[in-house]
């Protein structure tokens, strides 16, 4: 079962014009976290092995893993539940079942890669209320007992100290999860909304989402505690960027500000729902903030909170149309939804920088294959730019790619947001990826200093030292040739580098690094325009 995901950049001051200064290196820790399920969880052995072996070779920190509950459990298109199952016992599910999972915990352990188990849908038929539309059988408000006895199993399996077979060794622990894959959306979770029980409200639509969401973190939350896994990173959220607005049925899905307001049964003005208000949406009729606080401890007490900020074809800049959807442009209102959160249920924060985000899911959509993409090459550009404004936030602690190889067929609506395409050919963003390079402002003033973002992701852990190299355009067109202006060292898991020069003429500036095999890696190169007072061409 492998559900399709749809969409909903040295010389002297003299000879080049140049001066730097000494500038700190950047040292904020953000994770580099990968996802691709169908190299990864669907594919051949040797196929996933050597997608673990290119993932370890881009750097990559975690790969975030979908533990698809159907997948593993047993019958799980049987409407009846298997006789005697003891659905926490992880010997009770079939061992072919957990083998994709296993060989993906022992192949990242053994790359010093770590690991993201998202646990999510499909659920087992049996697991969840027969609806009105068959097609909504594994995603129909799953039980929250099945669901917190199939977390107990998965978090027995991957305690590290479970052996497969008596005196074996034990398979990797897992210390790092996140609860269901984007509860705001349809695909993922059903119903999003229902009909308004009051009495003559039946033909409107209150939220029912937000509520066996939450359900459903109590029961993961409960299992892991019950497993060991009590001081594990425990993510929740997981949300799609966007919803359809106030489009209500179904399988419509929600905003991601409005589904966070309703797990935490708070209205649009952040304020408690109440009476039959809050009823109707599975939430107290008179809040006792200190009791809900303790009935749902996950709420409070994750590690974090995780995300989906994609934009998919618009600028890492351009807000986002509707106040309640969350890109990469506005991730400071998420933080901000949080805060509010915590205040209003008189809940400390959980760290200086606010409410921890985690983002578990990004890229951009591109054309070729899908026309309405961007292009490749502005793909590379975006990514950068996008884990600029990341590394700008300190309460971001991921940084997301989602597939290394598009989706395929049909273009339009799976993402094609691989940094290879489907005949297995590199996007410039896979060198963007592995050395990446941004300049905020490309247009600067005589003496103005010209910042320099860098991205490293070395295979090995440990410092990298890099160049810093400029190549001036004179201005009859003619151009030198790149030279190294600077050094620079960061180091893992940081990933990142930040220089300062004072910029006197215009040219192309780029990053070279030498790995320890010495193959020499580029980055692409940003063109800087320096107004010296004579005009351009």
């Amino acid at each position: 079962m492998s559900p399709r995901r749809s969409i909903a950049a040295a010389l002297t001051c003299l000879s080049v014009g140049l001066a730097v200064p000494a500038v700190a290196q950047a040292d904020k820790s953000q994770e580099a976290m990968f996802q691709d399920d169908d190299l990864l969880i669907f594919n051949s052995v040797q196929g996933t092995n050597e997608t673990l072996d290119r993932l370890a070779a881009l750097g990559v920190d975690r790969i975030r893993i979908s533990v698809f509950w159907g997948t593993v459990a047993p019958v799980s298109d049987s409407e009846q539940r298997p006789a005697n199952f003891n659905a926490s016992d992880p010997a009770a599910y079939p061992p072919d079942n957990w083998a994709r999972y296993d060989l993906l915990v022992q192949g990242a352990q053994a790359r010093g890669m770590d690991v993201n188990f998202n646990v999510t849908s499909p659920a087992p038929k049996w697991a969840t209320p027969d609806p009105a539309r068959e097609d909504l059988d594994e995603t129909f408000e799953p039980r929250t007992d099945e669901f917190a006895a199939f977390v107990r199993a998965l978090g027995t399996r991957y305690s590290g100290t479970y052996s497969q077979s008596p005196g074996g060794s034990p398979l990797p622990r897992v210390d790092f999860w996140s609860i269901w894959n984007e509860p705001n959306q349809a695909g993922w979770l059903t119903p999003q909304w229902r009909a308004d029980p009051r009495e003559g409200r039946s033909s409107f639509f209150v939220e029912s989402a937000p509520a066996i969401y939450r359900g459903l973190v109590s029961a993961a939350w409960n299992g892991l505690q019950q497993t060991g896994h009590g001081q594990d990173t425990i993510l929740i959220g997981d949300l799609a960027p966007k919803g359809l607005r106030d489009n209500r049925g179904e399988t419509r899905s929600i905003d991601a500000l409005r589904f966070l307001r309703g797990m935490y049964c708070l209205d649009a003005n952040a304020q408690f729902y109440r009476g039959d208000t809050a009823t109707a949406r599975g939430c107290p009729a008179e809040m006792d903030p200190a009791q809900f606080v303790a009935e749902n401890p996950g709420l409070f007490e994750a590690s974090g909170f995780a995300h989906h900020p994609y934009e998919l074809i618009a600028a890492p800049d351009d807000e986002p149309r509707s106040r309640d959807w969350v890109t990469i442009a506005n991730l400071h209102d998420l933080q901000t939804s949080l805060r509010r959160i915590y205040a209003r249920y008189r809940v400390p924060l959980p760290s200086d920088d606010g409410v921890p985000i985690w983002l578990t899911e990004f890229g951009y959509q591109t054309d070729p294959p899908d026309p309405t993409g961007v292009s490749p090459k502005t793909q590379a550009e975006f990514m950068n730019w996008s884990e600029y404004i990341t590394f700008n936030k300190p309460y971001v602690r991921s940084f997301a790619q989602f597939l290394l190889v598009d989706d395929g067929e049909p273009v339009s609506t799976t993402f094609q947001s691989g940094l290879m395409d489907l005949q297995g050919a590199e996007k410039p963003a896979y060198d963007a990826y592995r050395v990446g390079l941004h300049i905020p402002d490309q247009r600067l003033d005589r003496g103005e200093k010209v910042t320099v973002f860098g991205i490293l992701r070395p295979e090995t852990r440990g410092e990298v030292r890099s160049e810093i190299q400029f190549r001036t355009r004179s201005y009859a067109g003619s151009s030198t040739s790149y030279r190294k202006r600077a050094t620079a060292t960061s180091g893992m898991p940081a990933h990142y580098l930040r220089r300062q020069f004072t910029a006197r003429l215009d040219g192309w500036v780029r990053i070279k690094w030498t790995d320890a095999a010495g193959a020499e890696h580029l980055s692409r190169s940003q063109y800087i325009e320096v107004d010296d007072g004579r005009g351009r061409d």
